[in-house]
């Protein structure tokens, strides 16, 4: 291939998987950069064009990268959205992006719930390609399903265990399983009310506030 076809800013498409000696840091280096914008770019491609309609040459080019390196490093287009996926993964739980527990459960569940919202929101044309791509993909659904048994189910689960300790949620409430339903319904309220349904924000701010009133009077201890 002509040297012109891979811009002057690009990592060299030679990953160094033969390389030995004092090049194999930065060559490793070269391909963990290189796999990085990859990930960026199909993001952003499959989140404006869906999974069918992008292709590996609009990626390579939104990365400004040789297009025979997505089929080097991620076996082709399905395996590059798993990566973004998973990445995607642990962006999210790479820690809880709320300030800690304040004084009150009520006010604590209700802004769990619209923090989740504002989330989906943000998230939501690669939220869409991930769950059609979830319905055909197992590899993309039990990543979906790892997302949020290891991100956003743990960050609920702490703050709970918080309450608890404090008295306000009862000894023996089951925290695992009520942070493992409330993390599944943040999602239907983020994705599908928002963004599927187009319900109105004020009417799903108002369901978030009832359930969240209703779970925090439910998990108090008995008198």
């Amino acid at each position: 291939m002509d040297k012109t076809d891979t811009p002057a800013t690009a990592p060299a498409i030679d990953d160094g998987c033969c390389a030995a000696g004092a090049d194999a840091p930065a060559r490793k280096r070269d391909r963990e950069a290189t796999k990085g914008v990859l990930l960026d770019a199909a993001k952003m491609v499959f989140a404006e064009r869906g999974f069918d309609a992008a292709t590996t040459r609009d990626i390579a080019g939104r990365a400004g990268v040789n297009e025979q390196l997505i089929q080097r490093y991620f076996s082709g287009k399905a395996g590059l959205l798993l990566a973004v996926v998973e990445r995607y993964g642990r962006e999210e739980g790479s820690g809880c992006a709320m300030p800690p527990p304040g004084d009150d459960l009520e006010e604590d569940l209700a802004a769990f719930l619209l923090h989740q919202l504002r989330h989906a929101w943000k998230c939501r044309d690669f939220t869409r390609v991930m769950l059609a791509r979830a319905l055909v993909d197992p590899d993309i659904a039990n990543e979906m399903a790892r997302t949020l048994s290891e991100s956003r189910i743990p960050c609920l689960l702490s703050r709970l265990e918080i309450f608890r300790e404090r008295g306000a949620i009862a000894a023996d409430a089951d925290l695992a399983h009520v942070a493992a339903g409330i993390a599944t319904l943040s999602f239907g309220l983020g994705f599908l009310d928002q963004v599927v349904f187009g319900r109105c924000p004020d009417r799903v701010n108002e369901v978030v506030r009832t359930l969240a009133h209703t779970m925090a009077h439910g998990l108090a201890p008995r008198a």
